[in-house]
């Protein structure tokens, strides 16, 4: 860390916003740019490797290891909440999809009052991200972009397999979800450049990293946003068991994702007055919906094990496979090694009357029992996954102690028809798997297992099994209501000077994987700065 005190912007987070907003401001030489990252640097092969994120997911050094609040409706369940604690955030330990939702996603947020967040303002922003492989020459892709995207080379074989199974039930192939039709079964495009993952601290932070504008502090824990006067004026942080403070000459960007961005303002004294008094947190201002609106994506498992080892495992005789996979990966970063596990799938309306698809489908070509990094075997597993909750949860504090984690509560299926829903899902994801294409890999299912076939029974393996699929957003909700924390600009409302830019600000979940619309909202973000600071 230099001796500089004094910043135009600090960015609190590095993860898969502030990594864009990083680059995207320190492009103009005459600003100063403080990046600060509660984690440490990404150096770890298992971030790098795309197979790697079965075991980065479990590392403390690059994750936060969050669990929720016991649930409920689970059975009382806590359900682990991965949050990446490196550069690059959750991009650096995340499954790698690219997607970008449905349009109606962003409509929805314009017709609430969210004034340029519709489908067409919000397209130009992925555009610009993006260096796109395939799709390139597309008016909905771009080329040139920091962010590639690309296909797994090679998709497991189980996977084409899986798509003549689902034409069969009269399902259309879908070979590319983000060209504005959703609908359909395919493969996944992925955030990978030459066989490695490609998250927004290779693709944004790397290239601007020795801008002599830009200073990067790891290893630092925000304590608290100061505001004075209505106004944010800097931040309290400690590096290496020191407290130190930051002033921001312009604005302070709150970007540490939609679990810690309500936990910073929360200890700033910043939401729902009478919860910070409970904690002897003086009230800076009382925002009622900092830290509620909770909404994440729950799943629910179909797992088939079998004695064909095309399916990526663990087996004795599997092991001249897996060396040669080693070999392959080493020299031309392709393979196995090369996989991010989660290669295809699809999206389903369960009534053909509603606008998009409301189940998302995720098809992983290996076998691996629940709470387990390896096992041995082999198989796959098809994920069901609820696009659309109802449910809301909270994300609270248990003291004033920064160190100390948040109180998760995601309310999982506090709405009955969430898990009326998923239900729908399950019965097809058990229906994909078992289809006759699906015979030749010699298997059986082993969950949720032929004892379970009642709908009562697979309400019962819902509830005893179902988890999140780590896409956590909406707790600093943008909008104009009694709940909303930032206006259509990202900034805070009630204090100058301070914005949120991450999933947090998302009014209502999106309909697919939430790391290419978190990079478009940095993206969009980094403009409305630049704009709102020539006035």
């Amino acid at each position: 860390m230099n001796g500089q005190t004094s910043y135009d912007y600090i960015i609190i987070g590095g993860g898969s916003a502030g990594c864009v907003l990083a680059n995207r401001l320190s492009e103009d030489p005459n600003v100063s740019v403080c990046l600060l990252e509660a984690g440490g640097p990404d150096r770890s092969p298992f971030i790098h490797v795309p197979l790697g994120l079965a075991r980065g997911m479990m590392v403390p050094a690059f994750n936060w290891m969050f669990m929720s609040k016991p649930q409920e409706r689970l059975r009382d369940r806590q359900i682990f909440m991965p949050r990446g604690k490196t550069l690059g955030g959750s991009s650096s330990i995340n499954g790698m999809i690219y997607i970008r939702g449905n349009q109606q996603d962003y409509d929805n947020w314009a017709a609430a009052g969210n004034q340029g967040w519709g489908w067409r303002d919000v397209l130009p922003y992925f555009v610009v991200s993006e260096n796109n492989e395939t799709y390139g020459e597309n008016p909905r892709h771009g080329t040139g972009g920091l962010l590639n995207v690309t296909y797994i080379n090679p998709p497991n074989p189980v996977l084409e397999t899986f798509f003549d199974a689902v034409e069969n039930f009269q399902y259309r192939r879908n070979p590319n979800f983000n060209s504005g039709i959703q609908e359909g079964f395919g493969l996944y495009q992925v955030t990978q450049k030459n066989g490695r993952r490609h998250s927004t601290a290779t693709a944004f932070l790397k290239p601007a990293k020795n801008r002599k504008n830009l200073t990067i502090i790891t290893d630092a824990l925000v304590a608290k946003i100061n505001v004075e006067n209505g106004t944010a004026s800097g931040i309290d942080f400690i590096h290496k068991g020191q407290s130190r403070s930051l002033i921001a000459n312009k604005e302070v960007l709150l970007s540490a994702g939609s679990i810690v961005s309500p936990k910073i303002l929360l200890q700033s004294g910043i939401g729902p007055g009478a919860e910070l008094q409970k904690l002897g947190i003086h009230t800076v201002l009382d925002l009622p919906g900092v830290g509620k609106n909770l909404q994440d994506h729950a799943n629910a498992i179909v797992q088939h094990k079998t004695k064909s080892r095309v399916l990526y495992g663990m087996s004795w005789g599997a092991v001249p496979r897996q060396a040669l996979s080693v070999f392959e990966y080493l020299f031309f970063r392709r393979g196995m090694f090369g996989s991010n596990m989660v290669e295809g799938g699809g999206f389903m309306k369960t009534n053909p009357n509603i606008a998009h698809p409301d189940i998302q489908f995720i098809l992983t070509p290996g076998y691996r029992k629940m709470g387990e990094i390896v096992s041995a075997g082999h198989g796959f597993q098809l994920s069901a996954i609820l696009l659309r909750p109802k449910s809301r949860g909270e994300i609270t504090l248990t003291s004033a102690d920064p160190q100390d984690n948040p109180v998760i509560d995601p309310k999982f299926f506090a709405e009955e028809s969430d898990l009326d829903t998923l239900l729908l899902g399950l019965k097809e994801a058990r229906k994909f798997c078992s289809a006759k294409e699906m015979n030749i890999y010699n298997g059986f299912e082993l969950l949720p297992g032929e004892d379970v076939k009642t709908d009562a029974q697979l309400r019962d393996y819902v509830l005893n099994t179902s988890s999140a699929i780590f896409h956590p957003v909406g707790t600093c909700k943008m909008g104009s209501d009694r709940l909303a924390v930032v206006d259509d600009r990202l900034r805070l409302r009630g204090i100058e000077g301070l914005r949120i830019v991450d999933a947090s600000i998302m009014p209502t979940i999106i309909s697919g994987n939430t790391n290419a619309p978190t990079i478009m909202i940095a993206e969009k973000a980094a403009d409305m700065i630049k704009e709102d600071a020539r006035r």
